[in-house]
C-alpha cells in the first residue's frame, strides 16, 4: 500500500498536468465508446475509474446514449 503521505494527488498538481491527465481519460473513453465494443469499453471505464481514484479523485462513470 503507499503511504498517503508520500502519494502525489490531483489536488497536488499543476493545473496543465491535471488538465492533460483528464484530457487523456477523455479521449480514452470517447475512442473506445466509439468501437462499438461493450467489453472493451467497460474495461477501458474501469482502467479509468482506478486511475482516478488513484490519484484521490471520485472516479469515472461512463453513460453512453445512442442517437
Amino acid at each position: 500500500m503507499i503511504d498517503q503521505h508520500s502519494a502525489i494527488g490531483l489536488r497536488d498538481m499543476h493545473p496543465m498536468q491535471l488538465e492533460a491527465l483528464m484530457a487523456l481519460i477523455g479521449v480514452t473513453l470517447e475512442l473506445a465508446s466509439k468501437t462499438d465494443d461493450d467489453e472493451l469499453l467497460a474495461q477501458v471505464e474501469s482502467d479509468c475509474d482506478e486511475l482516478v481514484k488513484l490519484f484521490g479523485g471520485n472516479g469515472v462513470k461512463v453513460t453512453v446514449e445512442t442517437h
